[in-house]
């Protein structure tokens, strides 16, 4: 029988602000408080809300997953994790399998898998024979089922993000009387988020006559094309775009109304977080939300791409505070029962205890 983990390499492409960083960095904190060591390796760093990055083992490697300078840089980590090696190595999406399934063979430690987007899940590929990849780990059952037919093989298990509660903030402060409403969506500025699709919606709300603030926090390679789309209609003294190197909880609990409109979503962390706080959702009713969100419950779904219903819903709520408060209530009771983090992480360690077989110390190779 396996004994417990205690160490784990957590290994990802990037750390930017899109919700596959945030869960990684929330299970590694959460690793961490249970006195399991973890260390994040990524590839690349960019600007993120320190509070999410602060007692995180992070260990940035540039060049790790260049094919030529990668393999000088593959040896390098390898030394300096063959003294203490991991008991699993997680790798949280495709783009550097090839990397972690060339460590786990070395170190002879197991390989998981993390996904947390369909558009990722259908392309993993694993080398037959496969014996170091030895589960995949999906945020959603709709990642789950977009994995090809091929690794059925393989243990897949799926484990609902989870995201902090704070149990002293229980009545939502949202929608007074004498402040105008903010409207706001968060997360990387891409064309599959959507951002286009919710200025159209927040130019419609106010067409309507109802005051809002707009925010929008994130960057990306969007960004240019949502400022203009601002200008040309004329939002830009109601939009603020923020940096997302800001405080998270800073933003999310300036807004009223949390809007999610990806026109493709794996699961949507950062709504989470946001309901958590007690700011009532409306979201694109595609992949993983609707795993979430009860319409007219716990959220507001609405069809991806459409601006005009997105308005409807955001007008729904502006127009009946007292609805838009008793949504944001449950959909923050629903996060204290299904998305905590300690579930998370009890369940990611089962995967763990599961994954990891008896190791001896072996000697280790070299390429």
């Amino acid at each position: 029988m396996s004994e417990p983990v205690e160490r784990i390499l957590l290994l990802t492409h990037e750390l930017s602000f899109r919700g596959a960083s945030i869960h990684a960095l929330r299970l590694a904190k959460g690793l961490e408080s249970r006195q399991i060591e973890t260390v994040v390796l990524c590839t690349q760093r960019h600007s993120l809300d320190s509070t999410l990055t602060n007692n995180v083992r992070i260990v940035n490697v540039p060049g790790y997953s260049v094919p030529v300078w990668g393999r000088v840089v593959r040896r390098t980590v390898l030394q300096n994790l063959s003294a203490q090696p991991p008991d699993v190595i997680h790798v949280l999406g495709p783009r550097l399998l090839p990397q972690a399934l060339w460590l786990g063979r070395l170190l002879e430690r197991p390989v998981v898998l993390g996904l947390t987007d369909q558009g990722e899940a259908g392309q993993v590929a694993l080398p037959a024979p496969n014996d170091i990849c030895r589960a995949i780990v999906c945020v959603s059952e709709s990642v789950r089922s977009a994995l090809p037919a091929q690794l059925e093989s393989i243990e897949q298990r799926v484990i609902l993000p989870g995201v902090p509660l704070d149990v002293t903030h229980r009545t939502p402060p949202i929608l007074k009387d004498g402040h105008i409403p903010v409207v706001g969506m968060a997360g990387p500025l891409e064309v599959i988020k959507g951002g286009s699709f919710f200025l159209r919606a927040c130019h419609r709300v106010l067409q309507a006559g109802v005051p809002i603030r707009i925010v929008v926090t994130g960057s990306g390679p969007e960004e240019r094309n949502l400022r203009r789309l601002s200008t040309s209609l004329e939002l830009d003294e109601h939009v603020t775009f923020v940096d997302d190197g800001t405080s998270m909880e800073a933003y999310l609990s300036a807004i009223d109304i949390f809007c999610l409109p990806s026109l493709q979503q794996g699961f949507g962390v950062i709504m989470l977080e946001a309901m958590a706080l007690g700011r009532p959702a409306i979201a694109s009713g595609v992949g993983g939300v609707l795993s979430v969100l009860e319409d007219n419950k716990t959220g507001l779904i609405v069809p991806p791409s459409d601006s005009r219903a997105l308005a409807d819903r955001m007008l729904e709520l502006l127009n009946d505070p007292e609805r838009a408060r008793e949504i944001a209530i449950a959909g923050q009771n629903l996060v204290e029962d299904r998305f905590t983090v300690d579930r998370m992480v009890d369940e990611t360690i089962t995967l763990y205890n599961d994954a990891a077989p008896v190791v001896s110390d072996a000697s280790y190779r070299s390429e």
